[in-house]
């Protein structure tokens, strides 16, 4: 791909992003606010440059990625708005998109923004976690609105099949969070759940069924509170959904109904075969 990269940001997704880019398009620029971080990234050859100085860099790369906070994003791209302009897209990687592509296509109506979300990622942040392959196999969603043009989505799309992706799955930002809340906030949510829970003593006969589903619990509390808080609406629906369900398992279970547990089973594992499919 002949177009310059800028990322914002080298935490676990930005530096992952630029490792699994390199030798792949012209060249990759990055900004971060921690000099020791842009040293990282240098020495380990993961950018071609890098700065704490965004408006060095920024202004000349055909494509910038936030890999920040949500709220963070928007704040970093007001107090920096000069820098984009026309021709240039802006891009972000963030884990909700309503309110966030919706803000910064009304402040700036000139510059082509668009809303994706990786689905990858790992249980530690940082640059010294990124990985080239984290992207391999996974899926990509991309949250268009009627202010994207063709050529933008379709430059997104190139680039996202550059990291390695498997599927490309568009839908709007609001249907991407409320599908979000159930299959990425609720799993952290009751692996936390879970965790705070915990008996005493359970810790000598813990086995891999515990281990597999308390694995997210292990959790970056200022993302995951900013995510929680900022998608409520959307979570808090989920969160009564998954109450039902576990009450009516409960029913059952105080009646004694040995032939509707397994029945409910039967249907829950038939239909976890179709999804694994």
């Amino acid at each position: 791909m002949n177009k310059k990269i800028g990322i914002v940001g080298l935490g676990l997704i930005g530096a992952s992003i630029a490792l699994s880019l390199k030798g792949k398009v012209d060249e990759i620029l990055a900004v971060d606010r921690d000099e020791a971080v842009i040293k990282i990234a240098m020495e380990r050859k993961i950018i071609d440059k890098g700065s704490t100085k965004p408006e060095e860099i920024l202004g000349k790369v055909d494509l910038v990625i936030f890999a920040l906070y949500p709220s963070d994003i928007l704040n970093y791209i007001v107090e920096h708005k000069n820098i984009w302009h026309k021709g240039q897209i802006l891009m972000d990687v963030a884990g909700l998109k309503g309110e966030l592509v919706k803000t910064v296509q009304s402040l700036l109506p000139d510059v082509e923004f668009i809303g994706t979300h990786p689905m990858a990622g790992r249980e530690v942040s940082g640059i010294k976690g990124a990985r080239e392959e984290l992207f391999l196999g996974s899926n990509f969603i991309i949250t268009p609105t009627d202010k994207n043009s063709v050529e933008g989505l379709n430059f997104v799309r190139e680039m996202a099949l550059l990291l390695g992706v498997k599927n490309i799955f568009e839908m709007t930002p609001e249907e991407h969070d409320a599908l979000i809340a159930y299959t990425s906030h609720m799993p952290h949510l009751l692996a936390l759940a879970l965790i705070d829970n915990y008996t005493q003593g359970s810790e000598k006969i813990i086995g891999r069924s515990f281990l597999d589903a308390t694995r997210v619990a292990n959790i970056n509390e200022r993302l995951w509170s900013e995510l929680f808080l900022m998608n409520k609406g959307a979570l808090s629906e989920e969160i009564d959904k998954i109450i039902g369900k576990l009450l009516n398992f409960k029913e059952k279970i105080n009646k004694d109904d040995r032939i509707g547990l397994e029945e409910k089973m039967k249907g829950i594992k038939a239909l976890k075969e179709r999804i694994d499919k």
